[in-house]
């Protein structure tokens, strides 16, 4: 098991294996905004862009790790994907969605498809 304070590195690393596995191909990982952190953007191989949260969490958890996935927070990767379309504006008319993948350190134990 991943210890807590390499946990959400390690469980990108592992999100994006995944996402790879999948034919994704990953665009940008910890992209910053001034309003937050997107950990993954990725292109399917459908030609769709996908702005992945990743969330990481030991198995005896008490807490889900989706309960840290709040409408502020979504609020915030929200205006984070409109900077990253300003960056990359040949982006912009592609077909795009928020999901989240969640892992337990050591594989990928739920992906939330088609979250906006």
């Amino acid at each position: 098991m991943i210890p807590f304070a390499k946990r959400g590195v390690g469980g990108e690393l592992i999100a994006r294996r995944y996402l790879s596995e999948l034919g994704h191909v990953i665009l940008a990982t910890n992209f910053h905004s001034r309003w937050g952190e997107i950990d993954i953007i990725a292109v399917t191989p459908e030609r769709e862009v996908i702005f992945y949260e990743v969330k990481s969490y030991a198995v005896n958890s008490m807490v889900h790790p989706l309960e840290a996935v709040t409408p502020a927070k979504i609020r915030r990767i929200e205006k984070t994907v409109q900077y990253f379309l300003m960056k990359n504006p040949r982006y912009f008319e592609s077909e795009m969605r928020i999901e989240i993948i969640v892992t337990d350190g050591d594989r990928v134990v739920d992906h939330l498809k088609t979250l906006k």
